[in-house]
C-alpha cells in the first residue's frame, strides 16, 4: 500500500544515491557531492531550512485519499487489460493508455491511464510525488488527478484525458507540424503561465511548488486548447519566504530545457521554470523542439541558437515561416521580448511568472484585436 509520510531527510538522500556519489565536508556549512556519472562537484549549503515536503502537500483529510483509490480490477476493464490498442505512449517511468472509466460518479470518463514501473525507484517517487501534489492542489490549467490505484504494488496514476494530446507533437510530427493558429499557441502558452502563476504565488502563503520539467511534452491540450500542465513527479514544494527553495545535488529535468544555473549549482528556485518556460516559448515561435539538432554541422540546443539570433537582431531568421504571416508584428514581438527574458543567464534577470502572464496576456489582445 502507498506509504503517506514522504518526507525524506536529504543528507540520508545523498548517502543512499546509487550513482556512488560520494561526500566531502567542507567546515560546518558546505559540502561537496562529487557524482561518478557524470563526475562533477557541487558545493552546497547545508545550513538553510530544511522543508517540511509532506505536510504541505497532503491532501487535506485520508477520506480524500480514499475517495481517489481505484480498485485495480476497475483499471483491468478500464483499459482492457491494459490492451496494446489501448495504448497511447511509453514515457520515462512506464505507460499511457487511454480508457473508458467507469467508477463511483464518472461514467464512461474518458481518461489516460499511467502505469509506472513497478521495479524502478525512481518511479516510485515520481508516483508518490504525483498523488500529493495533484490531491491537494487543483486549477484549469493542470491536469486533473481522476485517481490512482496501490494494489498489488502496483503504481497507476489515472487522469483527465487530454483530447488533443501533448504540445510537442505539434513540433515533432510532419504531419502535423504547424497546423496552430498563432492566437491559439498564445492561448496556450497563457495557460501555462497561469498554472506557473499558480504553483509559483498562489497554492499556499507560505509556499510555493516548483515543477522541475516543464517542456512542451508535458504541456497536454484539451478540447478547446486549454493548456495542462502535467508531470509532476519531480515537482518540489518550497517556502516563499526562501530564496534558495529546495537543494538538489544531482539536478533534475530534461536536457535542452534544465535551468544552467541550476544544473551547475544544485540550487534549484522558481527561476529554474522561467527557464524552461522560455525555452518553451521559443520552441513554439520557431516550430522545432528544443532537443539537439545540427546547425552548421554542429550540435547545439535550441535556447543556444535562440539566444544568438535574438542578441543579433537575426530572430526572424528562425521564427517559423507561418508564424511571421499571421501574427502580428506587435503581439509577435512582444512574445519573443519576454520569451528571451526567460533566458537569462542569472535568476535576477528572469520575469517572474505573473509578469510573463501579463506580456503573454498582453500579446493574445493585440493578436486578436490586430493592432
Amino acid at each position: 500500500m502507498l506509504n503517506y509520510n514522504f518526507h525524506e531527510n536529504l543528507e540520508e538522500v545523498h548517502q543512499k544515491h546509487d550513482s556512488g556519489a560520494a561526500l566531502h565536508r567542507w567546515g560546518n556549512n558546505t559540502r561537496d557531492i562529487v557524482i561518478k556519472e557524470p563526475k562533477r562537484r557541487v558545493r552546497f549549503a547545508t545550513n538553510l531550512p530544511k522543508l517540511n515536503n509532506d505536510a504541505a502537500a497532503m491532501p487535506r483529510t485520508k477520506q480524500q485519499l480514499t475517495d481517489l483509490k481505484i480498485p485495480f480490477h476497475v483499471i483491468k476493464d478500464c483499459t482492457q487489460d491494459f490492451s496494446e490498442r489501448n495504448f497511447i505512449r511509453k514515457g520515462g517511468y512506464g505507460k499511457v493508455y487511454i480508457g473508458i472509466l467507469t467508477w463511483t460518479s464518472h461514467v464512461n470518463r474518458l481518461v489516460a491511464v499511467k502505469r509506472l514501473d513497478v521495479t524502478g525507484f525512481q518511479g516510485n517517487k515520481e508516483f508518490r510525488t504525483e498523488v500529493t501534489m495533484l490531491s491537494e492542489y487543483q486549477h484549469k490549467n493542470i491536469i486533473t488527478l481522476i485517481g490512482f490505484c496501490d494494489d498489488n504494488n502496483e503504481m497507476i496514476l489515472v487522469y483527465e484525458y487530454a483530447i488533443h494530446g501533448s504540445l510537442d507533437k505539434y513540433l515533432s510530427d510532419s504531419t502535423m507540424a504547424y497546423t496552430l493558429p498563432w492566437h491559439i499557441i498564445l492561448k496556450i502558452c497563457v495557460g501555462v503561465a497561469s498554472a506557473l502563476d499558480y504553483l509559483h504565488n498562489q497554492v499556499a502563503e507560505k509556499h510555493r511548488i516548483i515543477h522541475r520539467d516543464v517542456k512542451s511534452a508535458n504541456i497536454l491540450l484539451d478540447a478547446n486548447w486549454n493548456a495542462k500542465l502535467s508531470d509532476f513527479g519531480l515537482a518540489r514544494i518550497g517556502l516563499a519566504n526562501q530564496q534558495n527553495t529546495f537543494v538538489i545535488t544531482n539536478p533534475a529535468g530534461t536536457y535542452g530545457y534544465i535551468d544552467p544555473q541550476y544544473e551547475r549549482t544544485g540550487f534549484l528556485t522558481k527561476e529554474s521554470d522561467i527557464y524552461s518556460f522560455g525555452v518553451v516559448l521559443f520552441e513554439v515561435m520557431c516550430g522545432r523542439l528544443a532537443c539537439v539538432f545540427n546547425y552548421h554541422d554542429e550540435r547545439r540546443f535550441l535556447h543556444h541558437l535562440a539566444q544568438i539570433r535574438y542578441k543579433n537582431g537575426e530572430l526572424d531568421k528562425i521564427i517559423n515561416h507561418r508564424i511571421k504571416i499571421e501574427s502580428n508584428t506587435r503581439s509577435l514581438s512582444k512574445f519573443s521580448a519576454i520569451a528571451y527574458q526567460c533566458l537569462h543567464k542569472t535568476r535576477e534577470e528572469r520575469p517572474t511568472s505573473a509578469e510573463i502572464l501579463i506580456q503573454l496576456k498582453e500579446a493574445l489582445k493585440i493578436q486578436i484585436n490586430n493592432g
